[in-house]
């Protein structure tokens, strides 16, 4: 051990700190407003084949590292109402870039009787409400890593609402070859978020593998009621939201169409019948949303450790 570096430099340490800073913010706005903390498994069934699930042995049955609190979110919006939690969650999806990990951390919310407006509203409050909160707490470390604390002060809403049709369109008169139906690339949120000094949401994407369990908008069913946060200055989506399918007669269809076997239809559904008030709710990537405080080049920075593609230590 005497040969190695236990010491972390001093930019690592305060990207750290205000990590923590962003989390304990986090606590204290929803702690504030009512919502109760919660935790949902990490190790769940599998519903379906997914490419970015990380699957395990479970003694003789197989199971899945979670995506996030989605099941059972359902069952504690319907027990609770305003729910949170704050946790890991994996996905084992198969890029390299300077914004993805392996394993990483979520604000997740979940709220009984919402809907897309409300989500909304509650990520713009609680959004300008850590950023006002870090450039008051955190700004030995934003002076450490070189950011001006001038600036999360300024963030406030409400935040600017572009619709996925209305975004499309501003792509193609900007000169990128994008058609309706596709996904936003990287290029895509960068070139959007370039545009604005403060976070701002997209809504309302087509129906796809990402947004194939959402509920779809009624006047536009091949669009669904889902919804992205993008943060500014170039970082890109740093949430993503919407509202979940509970009808069974709805979620058997669509189960169906994806060739979804009946066991693992069973203990989705089973779930089901145990939250099955509407809600909505909303996931904040924990690194992304720190790489855009701290004005980070790569979303390692934002980790202690982290997991990545391309490496697993140490």
């Amino acid at each position: 051990m005497s040969g190695c570096n236990l010491l972390w430099s001093e930019r690592r340490k305060a990207a750290i700190k205000a990590r923590a800073k962003i989390l304990d913010a986090a606590r204290s706005w929803f702690n504030r407003h009512n919502y109760i903390e919660v935790h949902g498994p990490v190790l769940i069934p599998s519903i379906g084949h997914h490419p970015n699930t990380f699957e395990v042995e479970y003694f003789d049955k197989k199971a899945c590292l979670t995506q996030g609190l989605q099941p059972y979110a359902g069952v504690f919006a319907s027990n609770f109402g305003r729910v949170y939690t704050i946790a890991p969650v994996f996905r084992a999806e198969k890029a390299t870039t300077h914004r993805h990990l392996t394993e990483y951390w979520r604000i997740e919310a979940a709220i009984s009787h919402s809907d897309l407006d409300t989500i909304m509203r509650v990520q713009e409050q609680l959004v300008s409400y850590i950023c006002k909160s870090l450039s008051k707490e955190a700004q030995k470390e934003l002076d450490i890593l070189q950011c001006d604390a001038e600036r999360l002060g300024r963030i406030r809403p409400p935040f600017r609402r572009l619709t996925y049709d209305t975004t499309i369109k501003t792509l193609q008169e900007d000169g990128f070859s994008v058609q309706w139906g596709s996904k936003l690339e990287w290029e895509h949120e960068k070139h959007l978020s370039l545009k604005f000094n403060q976070p701002f949401f997209i809504s309302e994407f087509p129906v796809d593998i990402e947004t194939y369990f959402l509920q779809s908008n009624p006047t536009k069913p091949e669009l669904s009621l889902s919804v992205d946060l993008l943060a500014p200055e170039g970082y890109g989506e740093i949430s993503t939201g919407g509202k979940p399918t509970i009808r069974k007669e709805e979620l058997l269809r669509k189960m169906k169409e994806e060739e979804i076997g009946q066991a693992e239809r069973k203990w989705y559904l089973d779930l089901r019948e145990m939250g099955s008030l509407p809600y909505s709710g909303f996931a904040i990537g924990v690194e992304r949303f720190a790489q855009w405080i701290c004005e980070l080049e790569h979303i390692k920075e934002a980790f202690a450790f982290p997991r990545s593609m391309d490496g697993i230590y140490p």
